[in-house]
């Protein structure tokens, strides 16, 4: 009963007062200024000495290719507005000899990259793994980038010198 007492109010009060909206619009969403532009990001990890592609765009997300060997990644960029994305995630991809318990492994012991086992497509392929590293960008311009860069390449090395410690035995050659 105090609902309804409570909604008849507020109806009344809008037909008392018709030039009152009882909804307004919303203001527009400000622009953010924090994060990279993608062309930013490719500058300065050109100036480290990266190897670094021109960006590529496929589902709606673009991307930038690093061809450091011998462990080539990617940084895609999400959450863009007009000029500025706010959050990148560094990745990789893996193919090999890999297992679900080498990754588990991984997971369980380490933090910051994250690791996705992938199975062979078809039989007698090769299964692959795929490392992520997610980070938000709280400030503007590239120089940003330059400890997650660090953590990444630091913990990516250490994810791949851990597949190929740990990859499993060869089976020994048939006689």
């Amino acid at each position: 009963m105090r609902r309804l007492s409570v909604l008849l109010a507020v109806l009344t009060l809008g037909a008392a007062a018709p030039g009152v909206a009882l909804a307004q619009t919303p203001p527009p969403a400000a622009v953010s200024t924090n994060g990279v532009s993608v062309q930013e990001a490719r500058t300065w990890l050109t100036g480290l000495g990266g190897s670094v592609g021109e960006p590529t765009v496929r589902e709606g997300l673009t991307s930038l290719h690093v061809a450091d060997q011998p462990l080539p990644w990617n940084l895609t960029f999400y959450a863009c507005g007009p000029t500025l994305c706010d959050d990148v995630q560094y990745s990789a991809i893996f193919s090999g000899p890999i297992t679900v318990d080498q990754i588990n492994a991984w997971n369980r012991d380490n933090r910051y990259l994250k690791a996705f086992f992938v199975p062979a497509a078809a039989a007698g392929g090769e299964a692959n793994a795929v490392v992520q590293y997610d980070v938000v960008l709280t400030s503007a311009g590239p120089e940003q980038l330059r400890e997650p860069t660090v953590i990444w390449l630091q913990m990516l090395r250490t994810f791949a010198q851990g597949l190929v410690t740990a990859a499993p035995a060869a089976a020994p050659p048939a006689n």
